[in-house]
């Protein structure tokens, strides 16, 4: 019975044994050794390029072609940004995206003058420029919605990114009217030159002068000198030795 007790046991041992045995094997060294691969990724935001890329190799890490950042906030070949994040916990072999910064490029401005606005957004956008300001004018010269001045002069240089401003024509100007002074003048001389400036007479008042030749303009409604946008008419006073 004790000999049966002793085989029972013996084989008991050696079941347990085995199974902790696989356990080792396909649990906990596994898991040891995955554990040894996982790091904290280190921060290389703000170092030289070519040293980010040394330090993250040494560790393990995959460092791809960098994607470029033109900016002139920073020096260039810096990182600027990585993926993952910093400090993250990652694996060994983890490929690690940086961005690096570069200088703005210069661009070619575009001559835009006798363009259409459409056209010089159009232009503007292909070469990485921007408008800063856009002013308008009336033109003689240039049809309405087109560029008649811009601050830099097309073929120049500017680096991409920046603005200029644009003045953009509002087409021709509206008619003005000047209003000739006819004070003091006969009324025949004083209506013709009202006509010839483009207005209307209006109403025509006599009033008693006897100081005055008769039919001589006194007054008018509109003082002489005025520019006018609209055309108006133009009402005179006129004297008469009429006392009626």
């Amino acid at each position: 019975m004790k000999f049966a007790g002793l085989i029972r046991l013996g084989v008991a041992l050696v079941v347990t044994g085995g199974a902790l045995t696989l356990l080792m094997d396909r649990v906990v060294l596994p898991l040891y050794v995955r554990q040894g691969q996982v790091q904290f990724l280190p921060n290389v935001v703000g170092m030289a390029y070519p040293e980010a890329t040394r330090l993250l190799r040494e560790k393990g890490f995959k460092v791809p072609k960098a994607q470029i950042a033109h900016t002139r906030e920073y020096p260039p070949n810096q990182v600027f940004e990585m993926y993952p994040k910093a400090y993250s916990r990652v694996k060994r072999g983890r490929i690690i995206q940086l961005t690096v910064t570069e200088q703005e490029r210069m661009v070619t401005v575009p001559d835009l003058i006798g363009k259409s606005l459409r056209t010089a957004e159009i232009e503007m956008a292909r070469a990485g420029l921007e408008i800063d300001t856009m002013m308008t004018t009336y033109s003689e010269e240039f049809a309405a919605e087109t560029v008649t001045w811009q601050s830099i002069k097309g073929g120049n240089f500017l680096r991409r990114g920046l603005g200029l401003s644009l003045m953009v024509s509002k087409g021709t100007p509206p008619p003005t009217f000047y209003v000739p002074s006819v004070v003091g003048m006969g009324y025949q001389a004083g209506r013709r030159e009202l006509l010839d400036a483009g207005l209307d007479i209006g109403r025509v008042q006599y009033i008693y002068a006897p100081n005055l030749l008769p039919n001589t303009i006194i007054d008018q409604s509109i003082p002489g000198g005025t520019v006018l946008k609209l055309k108006r008419a133009v009402s005179l006073k006129v004297s008469t030795y009429d006392r009626g």
